[in-house]
């Protein structure tokens, strides 16, 4: 069923990128992110901020985050988020127009609630590990809206609530507001996956005064709860792993495209469409359809050991699996891909029977050769199938797990290490009485 590969459009854009990847040299994938972006040096942001730039941005600002650099990371988020913004909310009516004549990248890039809700909980991560509080808490605020605004528009499973909250509820704990981090921790247990967060319910409860079931269980359960002493802190490690599953191009005949059920009836075809769409295939001329599916990428680091100065291992308090969220959202898109796709199978070939016709009623075969119209056709058919490049823009270093770890420890320097059957990445980070650091740990 599957045909050659598609090269063109953003797919083509990040290929050197990814090839740098896979062969372990992350420089060079800086290097190819930079070029992308029509820049020289990763400190440069791009002159033009429109087309595929914000994607471009959330790449290098994925690197920047993995080589330690969160200074640079957060400020490629931040431009990027300014970008997602108005691609939002921008009206695209000469877009919805040339998807349907030529591709699906004509369009303005919207971002499915997953990438958009992790580009502010990663950029979090970058301030926290920054110990710039006050920026964590911009982009904690920018992620509620950005809930309240998907929880409304959007299954539940494609936006990733938990992990955001679970962050906003520290970085206010340690800003001092334990209204807000207790309001962000109950939102993360809310959505599961969350349940060693009993001691921070339990004391930040009793700090604000604010009792509902949930904190009044906690407080029975952890009677003794506090925060860090004056003599201890915590680190928090926010571990990512490999690359969630991107789009690439590829070619399906279009008969068999065809019997692939529809699950979301929104987007079939209608029966006039549908009527077209087997005409092209009752002709006998073999139709292809472009089309964006996505690609996995193996997890090379399986398993991590934490650890803090060599000593004891600790366990995650979240797990959680971006690459379901990924191929959830691609699922929940399919449908209206499908008939995009199709319609402009239909549109092309449409263009060209009136092409045929145009050239047959002038004569074109008596005066050229017999079937010279048809070629014609073909010819016009061809072109538009050239053009018709597949929407593949997607935020492809996204991390396929992120894991993370809180651990209580003396106050002073201290060393973390995490560790896979492959490698590891050690930090030592500054830990104040009472304090926090943040020790991000990205495997690729």
């Amino acid at each position: 069923m599957l045909g050659s590969a598609c090269s063109a459009g953003y797919q083509g854009q990040v290929r050197n990128l990814h090839r740098a990847i896979d062969a372990g040299d992350t420089n060079a994938a800086l290097n190819h992110a930079n070029a992308a972006l029509g820049v020289e040096r990763a400190e440069q942001l791009p002159g033009k901020t429109g087309g595929d730039v914000p994607l471009l941005l959330l790449e290098r600002a994925a690197l920047l985050q993995a080589d330690g650099d969160h200074a640079g990371a957060a400020r490629d988020f931040a431009a990027a988020d300014k970008g997602m913004e108005i691609l939002d909310f921008t009206s695209d009516d000469a877009g919805e127009v040339g998807k349907y004549l030529f591709s699906d990248d004509a369009t303005i890039y919207k971002a499915p609630p997953h990438e958009k809700l992790l580009l502010n909980t990663l950029a979090m991560v970058s301030y926290l590990a920054a110990g710039d509080l006050d920026g964590a808490k911009v982009e904690a605020r920018r992620l509620a809206v950005l809930q309240k605004y998907f929880g409304d528009a959007a299954p539940e499973e494609l936006a990733l609530f938990g992990l955001g909250s679970y962050l906003a509820g520290f970085t206010f704990e340690y800003a001092g507001d334990s209204d807000e981090a207790l309001r962000f921790y109950l939102e993360a247990q809310a959505r599961g996956g969350y349940d060693g967060l009993g001691p921070q319910l339990a004391y930040l409860g009793r700090a604000s005064g604010f009792e509902n079931e949930i904190v009044v269980a906690a407080k029975a359960d952890y009677p003794d709860a506090s925060r860090p002493g004056d003599a201890e802190g915590e680190v928090l490690v926010v571990v990512q792993n490999g690359r969630a599953p991107y789009k690439v191009a590829e070619r399906f005949p279009i008969g068999a495209f065809l019997v692939v059920p529809i699950a979301d009836q929104r987007y079939a075809m209608n029966p006039e469409e549908r009527q077209r769409a087997d005409r092209v295939v009752a002709s006998g001329l073999l139709k292809w359809i472009n089309f964006p599916v996505l690609k996995g990428v193996n997890l090379r680091h399986k398993t991590f050991t934490v650890t803090s100065d060599g000593a004891l291992e600790h366990s995650p308090v979240i797990d959680l699996n971006v690459a379901e969220a990924t191929l959830a959202a691609w699922e929940n898109d399919k449908g209206k891909m499908m008939v995009s796709a199709l319609t402009r199978m239909v549109t092309r070939a449409i263009a060209a029977e009136a092409t045929t016709a145009v050239g047959q009623g002038a004569g074109l075969d008596k005066q050229l050769f017999p079937g010279a119209s048809w070629l014609l056709g073909r010819v016009v058919e061809g072109g538009l199938t050239a053009a018709d490049t597949p929407d593949t823009r997607s935020w492809t270093m996204l991390p396929s797990h992120v894991q993370i770890y809180r651990l209580r420890v003396k106050a002073g320097t201290r060393r973390v290490t995490v560790r896979s059957s492959l490698g590891s990445i050690s930090r030592e980070v500054e830990v104040r009485p009472g304090g926090f650091a943040v020790v991000s740990a990205r495997f690729l």
